[in-house]
């Protein structure tokens, strides 16, 4: 699973700065674990000190999109988001949750 997890990453990174080209200029996109300091992460993004999982959905356009959530032990789920940060549960329970593709 692990190296699903990071080819999805990659994928995920890939389809964020291929998105982001903007009047002919190359935005760069912050990519999970490059956050600046004090700033939340895109996608997945666990807060280990409360063990809380959570999805950030980072969109300038109000979209709501699916993600496919894997958990600890258990079939996974596909659950659709909007923009911003969506609790999905206990780090005890979900394991990792990341872009499917489309809106919903």
């Amino acid at each position: 699973m692990r190296r699903i997890s990071s080819t999805l990453r990659t994928l995920t990174a890939a389809c964020l700065l291929g998105a982001a080209t903007v009047g002919g200029a190359l935005a760069t996109a912050p990519v999970a674990g490059a956050a600046p300091s004090g700033a939340l992460a895109c996608g997945w993004d666990p807060d280990a000190a409360s063990g809380r999982a959570y999805y950030n959905h980072c969109t300038s356009d109000g979209s709501w999109i699916w993600i496919r959530v894997e958990r600890h032990g258990a079939s996974g789920f596909d659950k659709c988001v909007g923009p911003n940060r969506t609790y999905l549960g206990s780090t005890s329970v979900i394991r990792y949750a990341w872009y499917k593709g489309g809106t919903c």
